[in-house]
C-alpha cells in the first residue's frame, strides 16, 4: 500500500465524480449544439471551435473524461449533418492531449508529475510554464489540421436544423447543473490557492466530491459512483506498485546513469538547455508506443536522480520536458495515451473503428509538430531564466 501515490488516485476519483454529475445536466452536450449555431455552418469554423473547446475542457477536466463526455456529442452532431465522425474524432484526441498538457489535471502524466514533485511545482507553476507553450502550439496544429483534411472536407456548408438539435439536447438539470458548477469552480480555487495556503489539490478533488454526492439525491450519488472508471483507478494503482518494483530492481538507476553520462559530456552551462531537448525528444518517441502513463512513471526518480547527481541541473526544467515530452508524445499512436484509447473505443461501439495506421499517419506528424513547437518554447524559457 505504501507504494501506491493515494494523492493521485484520491484526485481522479473525485474529478470523475464531479465531472460524471456534470455531464448528466447535459451542460456539454448543450455548449457543442451552441458552437455548430456559433459556426454559422461552416465546417472549418466548427471544427477549430470544436477543437478549441475541447481544449479548455481537457485542461480543466482531464482529456480522457472529455473523450468520455464530447465522443457520442460528436458522434450525434456528425450523424445529424450526414458527416463521417472520424476526421472530428480522432482531432479530438490529439487535441485533448494538447489542452490537457496546460494544466496539472488536464493529462495523467502532468498529475503523476505533480504529485510526485509536489514540493517543487505547483498546480500555478503548470499553468504560467505549461499554458503559453500550448497556446503556441495550437497555431501550427490547427494549420497542420486544415491542410491534412484539405478542401473535401472543409469547404463543405453544414445542413442540419438548430432547433431541433436545441430540442434534442437541452440543460436536464438546472439544479444539479448550479450544485456542480459551484463545487467545481470551489475546486478549481483551491487548486489555484495552492501555492499559497498549501492545501492539497487531492484533498479539494475529494472534498468536492465528497460535497456534491452529499448535496445531491441519493439517485445522483448512485450514478456518479457507476461512472467512475474503476478500472482506470486500479490501473494507476497497480502501476505505481509496477514502478517501484521496477525501481528495486535497479532498472531505474541505469537509465539515469546513462543519461547522466549522455549529459555530463556537455559543458556545465549548457546542461539544463540539452537535458531539456533530450528528455522532450526521449519522452515523445517513448511515450507513443509504450503510452504516456508508465513511461512518465517510471521516468520520475529518473530525473530525480539526474538532478540530484548532476551539477547544473535542477528538477524543475527536467519536470517541464517531461510534461511536454510524454503529453505530446501520446499523440503519436493510437496507443500512445489513454484518451487515444477511449476514442476508439467509443468510434467502434458506434460503428466507426479506427485503424492504428489511420491514426498514426495523422497523429505522428502531428506529434513531431508540437514537440518541434515545446523544445523550442521550453529552451527559450531556460535560456531566460524563466523555469
Amino acid at each position: 500500500m505504501g507504494w501506491m501515490d493515494h494523492g493521485t488516485l484520491a484526485l481522479l476519483w473525485g474529478m470523475m465524480i464531479i465531472v460524471s454529475l456534470l455531464a448528466r445536466t447535459g451542460v456539454f452536450e448543450f455548449v457543442s449544439v451552441r458552437l455548430i449555431e456559433a459556426s454559422g455552418m461552416d465546417m472549418w469554423r466548427l471544427t477549430w471551435m470544436l477543437m478549441l473547446f475541447d481544449c479548455v475542457l481537457s485542461a480543466f477536466l482531464d482529456n480522457v473524461s472529455t473523450m468520455l463526455l464530447l465522443g457520442p456529442v460528436i458522434i450525434s452532431l456528425c450523424r445529424a449533418i450526414g458527416q463521417d465522425p472520424r476526421p472530428m474524432l480522432i482531432p479530438m484526441a490529439l487535441f485533448g492531449n494538447i489542452g490537457g498538457t496546460s494544466t496539472m489535471i488536464g493529462d495523467p502524466p502532468n498529475l503523476i508529475i505533480g504529485n510526485a514533485l509536489k514540493d517543487e511545482i505547483g498546480f500555478v507553476d503548470f499553468l504560467r510554464v505549461l499554458a503559453p507553450g500550448v497556446i503556441l502550439t495550437l497555431f501550427p496544429a490547427l494549420a497542420f489540421l486544415r491542410w491534412y483534411y484539405g478542401a473535401a472536407l472543409y469547404s463543405k456548408k453544414i445542413s442540419v436544423d438548430i432547433q431541433e438539435l436545441k430540442e434534442r439536447y437541452p440543460i436536464r438539470d438546472f439544479a444539479l447543473l448550479a450544485r456542480s458548477g459551484i463545487v467545481l469552480g470551489f475546486v478549481l480555487v483551491l487548486f489555484f490557492l495552492h501555492p499559497v495556503i498549501h492545501f492539497e489539490p487531492a484533498y479539494a478533488a475529494l472534498f468536492g466530491a465528497i460535497a456534491i454526492l452529499l448535496m445531491g439525491p441519493s439517485a445522483d450519488f448512485e450514478h456518479a459512483l457507476e461512472k467512475v472508471e474503476w478500472d482506470s483507478l486500479l490501473f494507476f494503482a497497480g502501476l505505481f506498485v509496477f514502478t517501484e518494483g521496477i525501481a528495486e530492481l535497479g532498472l531505474l538507476r541505469l537509465i539515469a546513469d546513462q543519461l547522466s553520462l549522455v549529459i555530463e559530456s556537455v559543458p556545465i552551462a549548457q546542461r539544463s538547455l540539452v537535458s531539456g531537448v533530450l528528455i522532450q525528444v526521449v519522452a515523445a518517441v517513448a511515450s507513443a508506443f509504450v503510452d504516456n502513463i508508465p513511461f512518465t512513471t517510471t521516468m520520475i526518480p529518473v530525473i530525480k536522480r539526474m538532478a540530484a547527481n548532476v551539477e547544473g541541473l535542477e528538477i524543475q526544467p527536467l519536470a517541464w520536458a517531461l510534461c511536454f515530452g510524454a503529453d505530446y508524445g501520446g499523440m503519436g499512436t493510437l496507443i500512445g495515451s489513454s484518451a487515444n484509447v477511449v476514442m476508439a473505443g467509443v468510434a467502434a461501439e458506434a460503428g466507426y473503428p479506427i485503424s492504428f495506421m489511420s491514426f498514426f499517419r495523422i497523429g505522428w506528424p502531428m506529434m513531431c509538430i508540437c514537440v518541434c513547437v515545446s523544445v523550442g518554447y521550453l529552451s527559450l524559457m531556460i535560456h531566460i531564466g524563466y523555469v
